[in-house]
């Protein structure tokens, strides 16, 4: 019987480490615009464990020492979110401001990618460097915060990615504007091509 409580708080504690990985990146999404509301619900889940553990007198040594890790993380990731939250609320918060400038570089690197002319079968122009920089840096910022461990694009690859979806979307849509912008799928980071609508 005792084997198997000692079982039981193995998986609950499993579960807590899995669910406050997740809580982290949900946040990481919310102040992203990502996700509309912030993880209420998950916080709730993650806060029910952690009060259960802090009040219960774990005998083995090792079930104490991870739950104090996953306690000492939770506290720290709960700081650092009220943090931002009011950040938010007083509308300092730099993630805004990160935000406003992605925009500015989807419209950017929306822009660098010029209209092709009326019956020319030249393929699309490449885009300009400095658009292509703001794109990859907004990609590798979102692959750290997704934990994307795929092998990364340098440079030169995603310049030829955005040249080549853009000539393949104005293949279907001739002298359409083509824009660019970064998103996160689960643990995945990546390119998003669309129509720049008039």
């Amino acid at each position: 019987m005792a084997r198997g409580h000692q079982d039981e708080i193995d998986e609950e504690l499993d579960e807590l480490d899995h669910n406050l990985k997740r809580l982290r990146v949900e946040y990481d999404q919310y102040f992203l615009g990502i996700l509309k509301r912030p993880p209420e619900v998950l916080q709730g889940r993650v806060l029910k464990v952690i009060i259960k553990y802090a009040n219960a007198k774990l005998r083995k040594t090792h079930h104490k020492f991870r739950f104090n890790q996953l306690n000492s993380k939770f506290q720290i990731y709960r700081q650092q979110w009220g943090r931002t939250m009011r950040q938010i609320e007083q509308g300092t918060y730099k993630g805004h401001l990160f935000k406003a400038k992605l925009h500015e570089r989807e419209r950017g690197i929306s822009d660098a990618t010029p209209h092709p002319v009326a019956g020319a079968s030249k393929p699309a122009a490449a885009p300009k460097a400095g658009a292509i920089d703001q794109l990859y840096e907004a990609l590798s910022a979102a692959r750290k915060r997704a934990g994307d461990s795929s092998p990364a694009l340098d440079r030169a690859k995603l310049a030829e990615l955005v040249k080549s979806q853009t000539a393949a979307i104005r293949e279907k849509h001739p002298g359409a504007k083509v824009k660019f912008k970064v998103s996160i799928d689960g643990k995945k980071a990546k390119l998003v091509a669309s129509i720049v609508k008039s």
